[in-house]
């Protein structure tokens, strides 16, 4: 028998296959990196809350984190699961860190929890205070839609540490433990966490420590929604689906990967060239959460909004996945050719035979 048309046909597939597979990767891949940062410039002194201006955007996005770098400590500032292209970072109330020197980092985290940091400028905190303010007057991590996933907010504005927790009775989906410290009467803000999920069904249970009883909850987490989770303490939880914060106009992070405005080059001063900060926007008004499920609890909370100064990298058992609809395609049409050829090399033989 003559294989050789066989194994010619086998090897011409299996390159057409390697081919559509590396067009699909590009499909799915993202821009390239792009991080800058406009405010605070080099060398700038701020006081206040001030909002950290730029973009930061890069190929398999999941987060970026922000850093205060002084001597040899690295301050949490920030963890946003969204690009942002020419806009609002976050927002840090500098009147909670000492007066002195310090240099941005940014923290870029990609799918596969692996990072790379970006040395930011360096800037000087004077707020001549005397002593640091004890908690802020504002969250700094801005709420936008997360690239891929669902986005949870989980804030304890209870007197005791909170311990929560999180799961799904589906496979593949996202759990973990969280501990978030206690609010304090004096306190305008709750401490809060925030969550990137893969979009489930999820499960779990609120208790302040050292008490006897806590919350049960449940509710279902739909892609690209932000969910916020309140506690109050004892056996209460607020459970609702929020907007999250307006972008400022000029940011493009918020657009389709594929949309060309996303890829306009970013605004210039006609005078210097370089390129000018975003503006500042103020922090959305939280609507009032409403019940995702029959067993959670829903009522208005406390005013209190937050930012906890502990590093919000969170445990997570399953990320978002890229569409795999190429992928399919191509296996398909892998399928078929070499049920096509099969056929014909049969005949072949046959003839031969």
């Amino acid at each position: 028998m003559n294989y050789q048309p066989l194994r010619s046909f086998l090897i011409l597939a299996a390159m057409m296959f390697l081919l559509v597979l590396g067009m699909s990767s590009a499909v799915f891949a993202q821009g390239g990196e792009t991080v800058y940062v406009t405010s605070p410039a080099e060398g700038e002194s701020v006081s206040g809350i001030s909002t950290v201006a730029g973009a930061i955007e890069f190929p398999d996005f999941q987060k970026y984190e922000l850093y205060l770098k002084t001597g040899d400590e690295m301050l949490w500032a920030a963890t946003v699961y969204s690009p942002v292209i020419n806009g609002s970072l976050a927002f840090l109330d500098t009147r909670t860190f000492p007066d002195g020197a310090y240099q941005l980092i940014v923290r870029m985290v990609g799918t596969d929890s692996n990072y790379t940091e970006f040395m930011g400028p360096t800037f000087f905190i004077e707020n001549e205070l005397g002593a640091p303010l004890p908690y802020p007057e504002m969250e700094s991590s801005p709420l936008y839609p997360p690239v891929a996933g669902a986005l949870a907010r989980i804030k304890n504005c209870s007197g005791n540490n909170l311990e929560f927790d999180y799961h799904s009775p589906e496979g593949f989906c996202s759990s973990g433990n969280l501990w978030i410290t206690y609010k304090d009467q004096a306190s305008p803000t709750c401490p809060y966490q925030d969550v990137l999920l893969v979009p489930c069904e999820y499960r779990g249970t609120a208790i302040g420590q050292g008490e006897s009883r806590g919350a049960s909850y449940s509710f279902v987490a739909e892609a690209g929604k932000i969910y916020q989770l309140d506690y109050p303490g004892g056996d209460i939880i607020y459970i609702g689906e929020i907007e999250g914060d307006e972008r400022a106009s000029t940011d493009t992070g918020g657009l389709a990967p594929d949309d060309p405005a996303r890829l306009q080059p970013v605004p210039a001063s006609e005078d210097t060239g370089e390129v000018e900060p975003a503006a500042a926007v103020e922090k959305a008004p939280q609507p009032t959460a409403a019940p995702t499920s029959a067993e959670a609890v829903a009522a208005p909370t406390a005013a209190a909004e937050t930012s906890a100064k502990a590093d919000t990298m969170l445990p997570e058992s399953g990320q978002g996945t890229e569409p795999k609809t190429a992928f399919v395609v191509a296996a398909i049409g892998l399928i078929l050719l070499l049920v096509v050829g099969g056929a014909v090399a049969t005949r072949k033989r046959g003839y031969t035979a």
